[in-house]
Parts: C-alpha cells; structure tokens; sequence
C-alpha cells in the first residue's frame, strides 16, 4: 500500500510541474491537494498540511469556493491528527460557513459532526508559563466552547430536516455528553482560574473565581458547595474593602440561602446588603434589594411586611429611568398583586394586576437581570417576582 501511495506522489509531482509550466493555477491547487491527500494517507500529516496550505492558497486566489470547502476539511483532519485541535477548529468552522454558503447539506452535516467532538477535545493550557497568558487562553477556549455548543443543536436540526433518525439519535447522545462536558469544563476553568489567582497573589481574580465557581454549583444545585465558595467570595471582597463586591457576594449568599429555604438567614444577607447599597447610593441597587426583601417576606408568608417592601421598591423606582427600572415595577406591581390576593383583598389584587399586565404589554419583555447579569433566582422560590 505505501509503494502505492510513493508512486500516486510521483505522478502529482509531475503533475504539478506540469501545471506550472502551464501557468495553469487551478491544474497546480488540485497536485497540491492530491499531494496532501497522499502525505495524509502515508501518517506524514505535516507534510499533508504543508500543501493543503499551498492548495488553499491557490483556490482563495481564483476564488474556488467549492475548493476552499474542501481544502479547510482536509486541513482540520490533518491538524486534528497532529492533536492541533484549536487549529483544527479554525478549519472546521471555514468549512462550515462556506458549505452553508454554497447550500451543500452534506457537508454543512459532517462539518456540524466535527466541530463539537473537537471543541470537546480542547483542554485548558497547563499552570505553566506566563500566568496572565494562560488564563486569558482558558478564558477563550472557554467561551469559545461554550458560544459553539448550538453546533450540536443545528447538527440535530439538520438530522430532522433530512428525516435521519440514527442521525437524530446520535445527534441527541452528542448534545447531552457535551451539556455534561460544558458543566465539566466550566468548573475545570475556573478551579485553574482559583489556582493562577492565589499562585499570583490577585485577590480581586481570586474573588472572581470564587464568585463564578458558586454560581456554576448553584445552577447545578450543588448548594453546599456554591454556599462554601460565595462565603469565601465575601470573605475576600471585605478583605480587600470592594464594597460593591461585598454587595455582589451578599447577594449570591443570600440567593443560596433562599435556595435551601433558610430564609431568615436570607434576609439577614439582605439586610446587609441594602445597608451598603445605601451607602454606596446605588438607588438601582437599593431598589432591587428592597424587591428581594419584599420576595423573602412572601416566602416566610409574611405579606404584610413584604408589601411594605414593594411600596419601597416602587418608591424607588419611580426616581429612575430605563427599560430596566420599568421592568422592575412591573415585577414590584406583580409581587404587590399577588400579596394582596393571598390576604384576601382581591381588589386591591386585581389593581396591582392590571397594572402588571400594562407595563408588560408596553415593554413587551417579562425576566430579568440583576446588577451581575445573572438571572434573580432569589426571586423563583415559592412566589415569582414578574
């Protein structure tokens, strides 16, 4: 079989010396390819990538768009079997985009196959060599990782849209083993992001992994664990006398703490979190935590007091601009609603209600965000803020 292959490189060898000699620049791109194709049959895969370079360069040149497809196909196999998976996906991801762009489905298909299996290959860079360097490579690859992870939800559009059932099956395996790899490597990251930060002494990235690191164990309702990391996120943050991080900490205690249903302890991370937000005069802040108190309250069944607290929220609110302000008052009326109606006066109810339902029409949106960016879960225990 080698004998094979040294004598089909001869022939593209010749075959190319041909070609250029014709000056026949679309003859010279396909005995490149033709020599890459052979290098990679033989294992030799740097010598396949050397002239699948050379293939593609020709074909950007005379603009081969089918040719490009192709060539980037051939040059992600040929990186990914050199282990250059980063590289490997560059390739893949041209291929795709230009499969799409020529509507071939077929290779729009084995592209989508490709892309997650080699995303799911890509390992943060080890703790050696320049610190800061590595972890803005993890925080790429990261991100990176998790931005193409619809690859395997478009991989299974395209097996419905063909009616390929083992195609849909495979596609569904891929999706739940890369949900699980995603998890996996979130909390990977930000363990070596905790190592680099205490190894360089950086408290404020130290804080920052402990904060991301009790989030992701929230999410995965590991709530001890998320619990332990957002004490020693606070712990750092007052170390370092970041008020408005301890004010970021106290709020992810406290929507642990309403996680696991302690919610006086959740009104104490409240308390002192609004005494800060006073401090700081962050009226958007102190209005959101006034909210919170008010959603605590609802949760101890507490409605009396709870109202009191949206009436301070909606006081305060009534003071700022924005869709977002606008927002938080459509939950505040919402929250005041549904107080009212678990006391019985379902006039006062039906107000609050009909005031919810205007603003939601006006704005057209219903969630929302906190001050991090990341959903209230604090406010989905028992009652809903809107």
């Amino acid at each position: 079989m080698k004998g094979e292959y040294d004598k089909a490189l001869k022939l593209h060898k010749a075959h190319l010396s041909f070609a250029q000699e014709l000056s026949d620049y679309a003859a010279q791109g396909r005995a490149y390819g033709n020599m890459g194709n052979a290098y990679h049959a033989l294992g030799i895969f740097d010598q396949a990538v050397r002239y699948h370079r050379q293939e593609l360069q020709i074909s950007l040149e005379v603009n081969d768009r089918p040719s490009q497809a192709s060539t980037h196909g051939n040059l992600a196999v040929a990186y990914q079997a050199l282990g250059a998976h980063d590289r490997a996906l560059q390739h893949y991801l041209h291929h795709l985009t230009i499969a799409r762009e020529l509507q071939d489905t077929q290779s729009e298909a084995r592209a989508l196959g490709k892309i997650p299996r080699n995303l799911l290959k890509i390992q943060p860079m080890s703790d050696t060599g320049d610190v800061r360097y590595c972890l803005f490579k993890i925080h790429a690859l990261f991100l990176f990782f998790s931005s193409h992870l619809r690859y395997y939800e478009q991989d299974l559009a395209l097996a419905k849209d063909l009616q390929d059932k083992l195609a849909q099956a495979k596609a569904y395996c891929n999706l739940g083993l890369a949900h699980k790899a995603l998890r996996e490597y979130t909390v990977r990251f930000y363990q070596q992001q905790l190592t680099l930060a205490q190894r360089v002494d950086d408290q404020k990235m130290e804080a920052d992994a402990y904060s991301a690191l009790g989030s992701v164990h929230r999410l995965l309702r590991q709530l001890d664990t998320a619990l332990s990391f957002h004490s020693q996120e606070l712990t750092v943050r007052k170390d370092l006398g970041d008020q408005q991080g301890e004010c970021r900490a106290l709020g992810h205690l406290a929507a642990v703490h309403m996680a696991l249903g302690d919610y006086a302890t959740t009104f104490q991370c409240y308390e002192t979190q609004l005494g800060l937000a006073q401090g700081l005069r962050d009226a958007r802040l102190e209005a959101q935590v006034h909210g919170n108190m008010g959603i605590t309250k609802m949760n101890m069944s507490v409605f009396e007091e709870a109202i009191g607290y949206f009436e301070q929220q909606l006081a305060m609110l009534q003071q700022l601009s924005g869709t977002e302000s606008m927002l938080d008052r459509g939950r505040a009326y919402g929250n005041l609603a549904d107080c009212y109606d678990a006391l019985g006066d379902f006039e006062e109810a039906i107000q609050y209600y009909e005031k919810y339902l205007t603003l939601r029409s006006t704005s057209g949106r219903g969630g929302g965000v906190d001050a991090d960016g990341a959903q209230r879960e604090c406010c989905f225990q028992n009652h809903t803020s809107f």
